[in-house]
Formats: C-alpha cells, sequence, structure tokens
C-alpha cells in the first residue's frame, strides 16, 4: 500500500476519532483558537502526518504529548479528563490495525461508534459560544472573532469523550487563557 493511500485512509480515522472528542469540540465552539475550524483541520493533518509519515513506530506517550502539546498551544486547553491518553490509544489500535490490512475490523470498530454530527469540515460553520458577561457588542471585527472565555471549567457528565457525550460548561475562576477540562461523573 503506498504512502499517500495509508495516509488518506488514516486520515479518515483521526477524523472520525476527532469528530467525537467532546474537548476539542468545545474549545473551537467556545473560540479558544482564533480561527478554529482552520486549526481543528489542520489538528488532524498534523496527527495523520505525525503518525503515518513517521518511518519508526509512533509511541503511546508521545502521542499523548503531541496531542497536549496543541491543546494548549493551539486551543489554549488543558484536558485532564484523561481524553488525550484514551484518543491516542484508539488512534495508534486502529494505525496498528491499518498497517496490518484489517480494513473491516476498522469499518466495524468505527461504524459501531456512537453517531456524531461531523463538525470537522472544511467550509463548516462554527457557531462560537459567547461569554453573557462580555457586553462588548461594538468593536472590530478582529475583537468579534476572538472569544475571552478565560473563566471556563468543562466537566463531563456523561461517559467518556468519544462516546458522542454532551458535556456541561460551568463557571470557575481558572488562571487567565487557560480551559480547564476535568473527567466528571458518570449519569445512569
Amino acid at each position: 500500500m503506498s504512502t499517500e493511500i495509508r495516509r488518506n485512509q488514516f486520515k479518515e480515522i483521526v477524523e472520525c476519532i476527532f469528530n467525537r472528542w467532546s474537548a476539542l469540540k468545545l474549545a473551537v465552539e467556545h473560540g479558544m483558537a482564533k480561527n478554529g475550524l482552520q486549526t481543528a483541520l489542520d489538528f488532524v493533518d498534523y496527527v495523520t502526518d505525525s503518525c503515518v509519515m513517521t518511518n519508526s513506530k509512533v509511541c503511546e506517550e508521545d502521542l499523548i504529548d503531541l496531542l497536549e502539546d496543541i491543546l494548549d498551544q493551539e486551543f489554549d486547553t488543558i484536558c485532564e479528563d484523561q481524553s488525550t491518553k484514551e484518543i491516542s490509544t484508539i488512534l495508534l489500535r486502529h494505525l496498528e490495525l491499518l498497517n496490518n490490512g484489517q480494513f473491516e475490523l476498522i469499518k466495524s470498530e468505527l461504524s459501531a461508534l456512537p453517531p456524531c454530527s461531523n463538525w470537522i469540515v472544511k467550509g463548516n460553520k462554527i457557531n462560537i459560544v459567547k461569554d453573557p458577561e462580555d457586553d462588548s457588542s461594538s468593536g472590530s471585527d478582529d475583537e468579534d472573532m476572538e472569544s475571552d472565555n478565560t473563566n471556563t471549567r468543562v466537566h463531563s457528565d456523561i461517559g467518556p469523550s468519544t462516546s458522542g457525550s454532551t458535556m456541561q460548561v460551568e463557571e470557575e475562576d481558572v488562571d487567565p487563557g487557560w480551559t480547564v477540562v476535568k473527567k466528571g461523573k458518570r449519569k445512569n
């Protein structure tokens, strides 16, 4: 299998998993990156290339670090819900299945995931959640594009981040410029 075909197949897997990653979606929806959708698209490409284009085996710790670094640097977000570990485990499992030619198993596992809307799509319109306390309705276009959600703490109330769960956002004072994602209790 050519590298380009393998890259395209793995990119589909990364897109499938990232579309279900609540922490990433919330970071984009809350304007934590200046051009959130494009940054998410670039994130997919970067992770795909980092996993497929390397000549050595990608280790889980390196992939976790890569995911955490990009969330931190590009989205001003730190996940404390262990979702970066969960995402990297899933991606590496599917990369191994892809490398072993187990396409039917990949298709079966991905189709068994809960349905979700594919929001990481070029040209998609993302509705940015504005801070209700921000009354600066007048200003330049650049100011309107940026969202100052420096006091956002996110708790997951239902299932792991890849289960298509909804998340509850609670306001709390934290370090400026950061969104903290913590694991919450599951509802039964």
